[in-house]
């Protein structure tokens, strides 16, 4: 039984919750402030009092890797340094009441989630929004209607990737720093509360009727559908063994899904007297659970490393106790080892029996007599043992039909040397029948097995080969001729060839041809991916997946002839051109570079320098995938710029500024307030022109002289 550790209760409502780089814990509530948390010691360290957090807060979030604090009040960011509570920054925004906020990982960035449904990207280091990153629910489908009630519910990250939720269940995803790649799914007309980046290929989420999707990022789709036991799902944690996640919504009980095999294991694998709001893991893979109720659980959560332990030890009992425990340990390789010690074991036992030695054997495997999972097999071994003689008489009579049901009965039986030799003889047989058939001697296969045409277990096999033996004589043939198409027919009309072991050796074969391909991408050998792919294209059941393949092999050599070339705006665009480019080094090393322009970019956007960053992009100010970024920043610095003169009270050119702005972006909805703000400042209307007075496309700005002076 898994060991709960309740472990603090907080005196207000949690509002944020989360995992510091230093394993402490940092939450915040809705009345008593934030607070430092160790979960190791069970108490608080640091109490964080700061004057705007509390009743009024909307949106709270802690930034793992800095001593930060981020919480809005409203449409009002105020960023903390939770050393010394000193307020860092102030950030008046104007998209809406910020109902979600988070540190996007290893940057200097913040997203923001509005009631408007607009994700904004802010600098906690800057006053003013970079970009709107997408928006939600703008429109009511087939109307023109603007939509009520509408929210942005949840965000992940991975890498440079951001994931977010809002209106009608939709998920965009995007590049932070790019803002490339951009696409949307629908795959719920339901809120979703829950987004976790199970890889980069592969994203999970969960709505609050408790379905859980899991959507692949390459075919931009959902791959499978699960339901949970519960609504309104919160949290989606991978596991120390990652094949799997924990779930959590509003249920006292958590719950595992088995990601690779797409089933829930475990609909109950812990259960609390409240509902849960919030689960993480610790560095040392404990789980924290945080309860409506306001208390802190600490889960000690079964290990590797003590498998591994009870294994060095010989304690296969305990192993296999903690694997009762836990499901998620099931299938790793230490499970796997201790199968193994316990199938030795078990045949040790076994021929202790066959030697009427039962004592020796009652004492081999005397410590699994406890092991729940264990314990029946255990009891059947020595009650099959009980008919060992009568199955050793059968065998020496060769009345193999009557012995192979005693085996099925008493499945202990089958780890004598009799039922092996019985197998070697049956598959002799079965071989020797097939060449039979496949000369035309129905009648002497027919014969060789009809020994075995009332053994249950052997029914199918004898079928497929005695009453279909035309398909499968063309099974046979297709194999050898590897005939895909051939083979995948008559696996349809008959499933069980799909058994034969010729044919699942002939499945991996392929799988691992598609791998090799894939590998050879990933390393940038397009020659020898394209020559691997040349040798399989007769192969139809994986014409599809090497016509994939073979288009990223050609955007990589692209790729590489381009920047061979110095064709770095190419470049760009063919790395935005597919995700599968993602992990290549190449597309890292460029992705590094843009990330370091972008931010020094971001420098002088706020300094309301557009000049020098038009000179800093130079050529790649034209990168067509990544133009919503370059035309953000290039209008935050006339933003910049324009304020800075009204603070002056410098009309005139705040004016002029104004009006450039215009003929080069249009009247957008950044620009409608700053216009409002300079007419209220300055007490002078614009004189706009029915030209002027008209939206842009947001890549007008490339035609603008502006930008060709």
């Amino acid at each position: 039984m898994l060991i709960k550790h309740n472990c603090y209760k907080a005196r207000s409502e949690i509002t944020a919750f989360t995992l510091l780089n230093d394993n402490t814990i940092a939450f915040s509530t809705a009345i008593h402030g934030a607070k430092i948390f160790s979960h190791e010691k069970c108490n608080a360290l640091k109490n964080i009092s700061i004057e705007f957090l509390g009743q009024n807060t909307t949106a709270v979030c802690f930034s793992k890797d800095s001593n930060m604090l981020a919480f809005a009040n409203n449409n009002i960011i105020y960023i903390v340094n939770t050393e010394n509570k000193l307020l860092l920054q102030k950030i008046r925004t104007y998209e809406g009441t910020i109902q979600l906020i988070e540190f996007a990982p290893n940057s200097k960035y913040l997203i923001t989630g509005t009631r408007d449904g607009r994700v904004m990207k802010y600098r906690y280091d800057g006053r003013s929004g970079l970009s709107r990153l997408c928006s939600f629910g703008q429109i009511e489908y087939k109307t023109t209607r603007a939509v009520r009630n509408n929210y942005v519910s949840a965000f992940a990250f991975y890498d440079n990737l951001l994931a977010c939720t809002g209106y009608g269940g939709s998920i965009t995803i995007l590049k932070i720093h790019s803002l490339s790649s951009k696409y949307t799914m629908y795959p719920s007309a339901l809120r979703i509360n829950a987004l976790c980046f199970y890889n980069k290929d592969t994203l999970i989420s969960g709505s609050v009727d408790g379905m859980l999707h899991i959507h692949s990022l390459k075919q931009k789709k959902i791959r499978a559908t699960l339901y949970t036991p519960f609504n309104k799902i919160n949290t989606i944690l991978i596991m120390p063994n990652p094949q799997y996640v924990m779930v959590s919504g509003a249920s006292e009980q958590l719950c595992i899904i088995d990601v690779k095999n797409a089933k829930v294991i475990s609909t109950s694998y812990l259960k609390f007297k409240h509902n849960v709001l919030k689960i993480t893991l610790t560095k040392e893979d404990n789980l924290l659970v945080i309860l409506d109720s306001k208390e802190f659980f600490k889960v000690e959560m079964p290990k590797v490393k003590q498998l591994k332990d009870f294994i060095l030890s010989g304690d296969l009992d305990k192993a296999y106790t903690l694997i009762d425990i836990d499901p998620m340990l099931k299938d790793t390789r230490e499970h796997k080892r201790v199968e193994v010690m316990y199938n030795k074991l078990i045949s040790q036992a076994i021929n202790a029996l066959i030697n009427s030695n039962t004592k020796e054997a009652r004492l081999l495997i005397r410590k699994f007599n406890n092991v729940p999972s264990k314990k029946d097999d255990i009891n059947s071994i020595f009650k099959a043992f009980e008919f060992y003689p009568r199955f050793n008489t059968l065998y020496l009579e060769k009345k193999y039909a009557l012995a192979y049901a005693l085996a099925d009965k008493h499945p202990a039986l089958k780890y004598t040397r009799q039922y092996k030799k019985m197998e070697e003889v049956f598959k002799e047989a079965y071989s020797f029948a097939q060449k039979q058939i496949l000369i035309g001697r129905h009648d002497i296969a027919e014969a060789i097995l009809s020994v075995y045409i009332t053994v249950l277990s052997k029914k199918p096999m004898l079928h497929l080969i005695l009453k279909q033996n035309e398909d499968f004589i063309q099974f046979l043939k297709a194999i050898s001729e590897k005939n895909f198409k051939t083979i995948e027919k008559l696996i349809r009309r008959n499933e069980i060839f799909s058994q034969i072991p010729t044919y699942i050796k002939l499945k991996k074969s392929v799988q691992l041809v598609l791998d090799s391909i894939q590998n050879h991408i990933n390393k940038g050998d397009v020659d020898s991916a394209i020559d691997t792919i040349k040798k399989h294209l007769q192969t139809p059941s994986i014409k599809e997946e090497l016509q994939d393949l073979y288009r990223d092999a050609k955007l990589v050599k692209k790729l590489q002839e381009s920047y061979a070339d110095n064709d770095f705006k190419s470049c760009y665009e063919i790395i935005d051109s597919s995700q599968n480019l993602y992990s290549l080094e190449l597309s890292q090393l460029l992705e590094k570079h843009w990330s370091k322009l972008v931010s020094e970019c971001e420098e002088y956007a706020f300094k309301g320098d557009f000049s020098s960053i038009k000179k800093s992009f130079g050529l790649l100010i034209t990168v067509n995938t990544r133009l919503e970024k370059i035309g953000d920043l290039l209008r935050l610095s006339f933003h910049t710029k324009i304020k800075a003169l009204l603070s002056k009270k410098s009309f005139k050119n705040a004016e002029s500024i104004i009006y450039s702005y215009i003929d080069t972006f249009g009247t957008d909805s950044e620009m409608l307030l700053i216009m409002r703000t300079y007419e209220k400042a300055s007490a002078t209307k614009l004189a706009l022109t029915s030209n002027r007075d008209t939206r842009k496309a947001r890549d007008s700005w490339l035609d603008s002289p502006i930008l060709k002076s």
